[in-house]
C-alpha cells in the first residue's frame, strides 16, 4: 500500500494464398526433337491477399497507427493503435475510467494501452464529459462510447472475436451495463470496484453469455463490499455456473474460478488490499487497483497486478 501524493486538486478520482498455378502438362506429343507439338502450363504462386486498408470516417479521420485523441459526439476519446493493426486483424479493448478521472488516469493504473498495444490490441480510453476533478459518467453516455466502438470495429476491421470492456468505479459500472446490453459484441469483461446497485439490468436477460472477471475490495470506502456478493451470485445464478478453482489465495485475498458445462468462466476476486487516497474526508480504502503504486493503486507489492491479469484474462477469453 501506498501513501498518496496526488494533488486532490488533480484528480478525485478519479486479424498464402498459394494457388499452385497446376503444372497443367497436356502430352500430346513428344516434344521438339520427336517433332511433334505439345505445350505446358507454368506454376507460379499468388500474392497474399493484402490486409484491407483502414477506412475513416467522418469522426476517426486520422487512421494511421499511433496515438491519438478524437471528440466524437461531444466525448474525448484516448485512441492508441499499433502499427500491427495495418497489416493484421487486431482485438479491441475499451478501459473506462471512475468519477473525477480521465483516460490519462486510469492508463496511469492499468497501463492497458502499452500492454494492450504490444499483445495487438487497439485500445480506446474514453474520457467523460467536464474537467478533472469533477468527470463524471452517466448511462446516457453509454450509446455514444458504443457507437464510438462500432467506428473502430469498422474503421480498423478490427476482430470481432476478440472486443472486450473493462472499467473501474463509474467505469465498472457501464461495463456490467455492456455485458447485459451488448454482450454480441462484448467477447469478455472486466469491472472492478462496481457491484450490486439498485436498478441493475439483468445479466439473465443479455442475449448471450460473457467471460467476465470481476474484482472488488472489502474494504471499498467508495462502493460497498456489501454490493459484490449479490452481484457475483447473480452472475452465478444467470449463467448456471460452479465453483472449478480456486487461482489464488492470501491472508488478504481469494481469486476464485467459476464455470459451466458451455465453457463460460467467471472469475471473482476479493481482496483487503487499500489505498490511502481519500475523497475529501471519505477514505477510499478498498476502491482501487491492485499492483499499481499510484495514488489509486492498492500497492506494487500485491500478489497480481489488475492491469495485467486482466489482458491476460481478454487474451484467454475471445467470442467463442
Amino acid at each position: 500500500m501506498r501513501t498518496n501524493t496526488f494533488p486532490l486538486v488533480a484528480v478525485a478520482l478519479c486479424a498464402l494464398g498459394c494457388g499452385l498455378g497446376a503444372l497443367g502438362c497436356s502430352d500430346e506429343g513428344t516434344g521438339a526433337d520427336g517433332g511433334s507439338g505439345g505445350s505446358a502450363g507454368s506454376s507460379a504462386d499468388a500474392a497474399p491477399e493484402p490486409f484491407p486498408a483502414p477506412v475513416p470516417d467522418d469522426c476517426i479521420q486520422d487512421v494511421t497507427p499511433g496515438f491519438q485523441q478524437i471528440v466524437c459526439d461531444e466525448i474525448q476519446f484516448d485512441l492508441a493503435v499499433p502499427g500491427v493493426c495495418l497489416q493484421e486483424a487486431c482485438g479491441l479493448i475499451f478501459d473506462v475510467h471512475g468519477f473525477g478521472m480521465n483516460g490519462e488516469l486510469e492508463n496511469l493504473h492499468t497501463n492497458m494501452q502499452q500492454l494492450g498495444n504490444g499483445a495487438g490490441y487497439i485500445v480506446v480510453q474514453p474520457n467523460a464529459p467536464g474537467m478533472v476533478p469533477a468527470t463524471s459518467w452517466s448511462e446516457e453516455h453509454d450509446a455514444i462510447v458504443f457507437a464510438f466502438m462500432e467506428r473502430v470495429i469498422a474503421a480498423y476491421h478490427v476482430d470481432d472475436s476478440r472486443v472486450h470492456f473493462g472499467g473501474y468505479s463509474q467505469g465498472g459500472f457501464m461495463t456490467w451495463r455492456f455485458i447485459c446490453a451488448h454482450a454480441d459484441v462484448i467477447a469478455s469483461a472486466a469491472p472492478i470496484a462496481a457491484g450490486q446497485q439498485a436498478g441493475d439490468c439483468q445479466i439473465s436477460a443479455s442475449p448471450r453469455e460473457v467471460d467476465i472477471f470481476y474484482t472488488h475490495g472489502t474494504t471499498d470506502g467508495l462502493v460497498n463490499f456489501s454490493g459484490a456478493p449479490p452481484k457475483r451470485d447473480a452472475v452465478i445464478s444467470a449463467y448456471g455456473l460452479a465453483q472449478s478453482e480456486v487461482v489464488q489465495t492470501s491472508a488478504e485475498h481469494e481469486w476464485t474460478r467459476y464455470d459451466n458445462d458451455d465453457g463460460t468462466v467467471f472469475e471473482f476476486v476479493q481482496h483487503d488490499w487499500e489505498t490511502d487516497f481519500a475523497l475529501g474526508m471519505t477514505p477510499l480504502a478498498g476502491h482501487c487497483f491492485p499492483g499499481s503504486d499510484e495514488f489509486l493503486g492498492c500497492g506494487a507489492s500485491n500478489p497480481f497486478n489488475w492491469g495485467e491479469t486482466v489482458l491476460q484474462f481478454y487474451m484467454d477469453h475471445p467470442r467463442q
